[in-house]
């Protein structure tokens, strides 16, 4: 895994926005699934349409969580040169 220029993970520039895509991602594939479920009209690895869309959807909000505020650099990673 890339760690970028300073070698080290810090969590509010490094592994939160990594945690935020990864949570993004599994929310889609949620979403997708649940459409998939509603299309077939059949169970889907034994979830209904219904918990699929409240999967998306608390993976979605917890995306949204991890975006966070800011600048997404911490200093120690990304030092101001001068």
């Amino acid at each position: 895994m890339m760690q970028g220029e300073h070698g080290k993970w810090h969590w509010s520039c490094c592994l939160r926005p990594a945690l935020g895509m990864l949570l993004w991602l599994a929310g889609a594939a949620a979403l997708a699934l649940a459409w998939w479920a509603v299309w077939r009209r059949e169970l889907v690895w034994g979830l209904e349409p219904l918990a699929w869309y409240w999967n998306a959807l608390i993976l979605g909000v917890l995306a949204l969580g991890c975006k966070g505020h800011g600048s997404g650099h911490c200093g120690t990673c990304m030092p101001e040169s001068k």
